[in-house]
Parts: structure tokens; sequence; C-alpha cells
């Protein structure tokens, strides 16, 4: 089994402000939401990070309600909110919410759970640039576009980057830590394991539930 990875990307909040929703959420699940001591060995391991206003939420490894998570920030902060997946090491994923509602989302490879996908839904995974950059200040819409490539295009080049200064190449899931770099978030752990950020024993009975 491959890399399962979920985080929420907050726009315009500061952590404090999330950290408090974070309890909310937890509370409205009858779950818990507490800071403590924790690795990333830890299942119930969350880790909030970021500065000013450009919030990362990692989630732990046994939460699967990260796309309903994102929602919920995104409603009761009413700002803009991402919901970022790695799937199994093949793919990276983002579903973008404003005040609640989504509003943009991205798969680059849109039928990799459905191969008789429509057009239509097709296009819905292809990803908005233009969105994105109308929901994060001080990112412009070329600066990201490149990243939104479906992987399964035949004039697509395996190895590429997108942007000369990427670390990763399209086809690889880490590709989305060059992503979020451009978007101004962290992810909170470095390249030997080590959190750079604030952790928490996060537990909530999950569902799946998506959007």
């Amino acid at each position: 089994m491959g890399l399962f990875l979920s985080m929420s990307g907050v726009i315009g909040k500061d952590a404090a402000a999330v950290e408090k929703a974070l309890a909310a959420f937890a509370a409205e699940k009858e779950g818990e939401f507490a800071q403590a001591e924790r690795t990333i060995e830890d299942e119930d391991c969350l880790v909030l990070a970021g500065e000013g206003d450009r919030v990362s939420i990692l989630y732990p490894s046994d939460f699967f309600d990260w796309d309903a998570a994102s929602q919920y920030l995104s409603r009761v902060l009413s700002t803009p909110v991402f919901s970022f997946h790695i799937h199994d090491e093949d793919l990276w994923m983002y579903l973008l919410f404003r005040k609640g509602q989504p509003i943009d989302a991205f798969n680059p490879i849109p039928d990799y759970w459905d191969d008789n996908l429509s057009e239509e839904e097709i296009f819905y995974w292809s990803g908005n640039a233009r969105q994105v950059a109308q929901a994060v200040p001080g990112v412009a819409s070329e600066e990201i576009e490149n990243y939104l490539k479906r992987w399964e295009d035949p004039d697509y080049e395996e190895m590429q980057k997108a942007y000369a200064d990427d670390e990763f190449a399209a086809a690889d899931c880490w590709q989305l830590l060059d992503f979020l770099k451009k978007l101004g978030f962290e992810y909170p752990i470095t390249a030997d394991g080590q959190i750079e950020g604030k952790t928490f024993r996060f537990a909530c009975e999950t569902k799946g539930e998506g959007v």
C-alpha cells in the first residue's frame, strides 16, 4: 500500500482562529481535539502549522473526512479552504471551498476511480487556475496553471516539472509540495520526518463522507 495523506489549507485566518474552529468541528462530531505531544507515528496526530494568513492542517492517518472538515472550516470561518489529498501514492488532488461552497477541483487522473466519467465530470476535475488565484491573495494564475494538467494526456511528458524551480516532477504525488509552496502553505514534516508545527490529539469517528 502506498502513501495516503490529507490536509486542509486555510486562507485568510490565523492559527488561533483555525484551532478554535477545529475544536468546534471535533465537538460537533463528539470527538476529541486537544493539544498534546505527538509524533508522526501516532495515528491520532494532527499538526497545525503556518504563520499569518496561511494555515496548514495535516490530519491523522486514520481520519477520512478531510473534505468534510475542510468544507466545515470554510463555512464557519467564512474563508477559502483547500482540501488536499495524496491517494495511494498514485496522485494528488484538491477541492477548494469558499464560504463552505465548492468552487474548484483538480485531479490529474480524473477517471482514476471510474473510467466511464462523462466529459462534464472530467472537466469538473480539471482545475481552474483563475479560481485559485482569486481565492489566494498574492498568487497569479500563471504561477500555478502548469500544475493543473492531466497526467494521462498523450502530449504529457512524464518527468517534466511544472516550473523550473520545482523540486518534484509531474506524475509524482509529491508535486503537491511544490503546489503548496506556490500557494504559501507549509508542509509541516521535514525530509527527515520531524514535525514543524503544533501537535494535537485529534480523534473523530469518521464515515468517509465527501462532498
